[in-house]
């Protein structure tokens, strides 16, 4: 298959609040061990917003989108074990990169991501997509569902057939997919959001209840609402004092499990943090980021499965902007995916 020597790509520029959409990006010519694929979908994430937001300071120009499917259509020399033709979906960290952390210098973060009609990267970042799974819902498994995965069965430890109480803070694109996570393994699931329509979702979605802000102020403070495990997909100073107050039930029986908050969102919000309250309290806090790709694997099987059923809206490369822009604002109701093919006016909701 013939390549074209330029393409639409949607560019960071350092200090733009916007990216630019370029019509005569070059396209790349795979290198040694690396595969061009044509981009199929690619999924909008909110540390986008937070890399334009200049709170960490990045001088390179470079492609933005790091949650990517594409179809292999170029084979560099020494490549194996890749079928032309196939869609695959793209693990953004490439293994044994140096310099930055591998998370700063991936994808979509530092190097050329699928904001664009084509994309080039290493073969060991490639899993196929099973048969039937539509990209712009295998696309989620490379980052939101990957992300949510980590944090629910790696971080906060879950299993099938567990009876955790689990607070889910943030109903957003990662959130609504850690929800479903949760019940399918049994978990009693609190949702937390300020938004009615996420709170709504979370209904659909088996939540066994929804809280609004002000119910989980009266209740913590009351100390009538406890869970094993806080998962914040929100992370600043409001949330974090909440997380700590829902999982201080083990305070009293120092010789059960300790309960865990479990950071995910992206903030450069100062969290108020003491050793000893979390000592006293018997609570873990704990990180989670992106997964593995046997984490991706697992998560490619979720969806084609149907355990997790993403709320999905697909858009044109032309809106990229304009879906950052309903990120900012909190406006955007599950995962919004880019589609390259998708004409300039055209959306679409699954």
């Amino acid at each position: 298959m013939s390549t074209p020597a330029t393409m639409r790509a949607a560019v960071y520029h350092p200090g733009n609040l916007n990216l630019v959409v370029e019509t005569d990006f070059p396209v790349p010519q795979p290198k040694h061990e690396q595969v061009l694929l044509k981009v199929a979908a690619c999924g909008s994430c909110h540390s986008e917003v937070f890399t334009l937001s200049n709170a960490l300071v990045d001088n390179r120009t470079y492609v933005f989108g790091h949650e990517t499917v594409g179809t292999a259509v170029l084979l560099g020399d020494g490549v194996s074990g890749i079928d032309l033709g196939t869609l695959y979906a793209i693990h953004a960290i490439l293994p044994c990169v140096t310099g930055l952390p591998p998370i700063l210098n991936s994808d979509g973060i530092g190097m050329n991501g699928g904001y664009a009609e084509y994309v080039a990267v290493d073969q060991r970042q490639l899993v196929p997509v099973p048969d039937g799974l539509a990209p712009e819902i295998a696309a989620l498994a490379t980052d939101s569902l990957l992300t949510a995965y980590n944090a629910i069965h790696n971080v906060a430890g879950l299993r099938p057939g567990t009876t955790k109480r689990v607070l889910i803070y943030g109903i957003g694109g990662l959130g609504h997919q850690a929800l479903q996570i949760a019940k399918s393994y049994g978990a009693t699931v609190f949702a937390v959001d300020y938004k009615p329509e996420a709170r709504e979702l979370a209904l659909q979605l088996g939540a066994d209840r929804v809280l609004t802000l002000g119910e989980v102020a009266t209740e913590t403070t009351t100390g009538t609402l406890n869970v094993d495990i806080a998962v914040d997909f929100v992370v600043n100073e409001q949330s974090f004092t909440f997380d700590k107050a829902v999982t201080k039930n083990d305070a009293l029986n120092f010789t059960a499990p300790p309960s865990k908050i479990v950071l995910v969102g992206v903030s450069a919000d100062s969290l108020p943090l003491n050793s000893a309250e979390v000592l006293v309290a018997n609570t873990q806090v704990l990180p989670a980021l992106y997964g593995s790709l046997d984490d991706l694997r697992a998560c490619l099987d979720l969806l084609s499965q149907g355990v997790v059923k993403p709320v999905v809206q697909t858009v044109p490369l032309e809106a990229v902007d304009q879906t950052l822009n309903d990120l900012r604002a909190s406006a955007v109701l599950g995962r919004r995916v880019v589609v390259p093919t998708l004409p300039p006016s055209e959306t679409k909701a699954n």
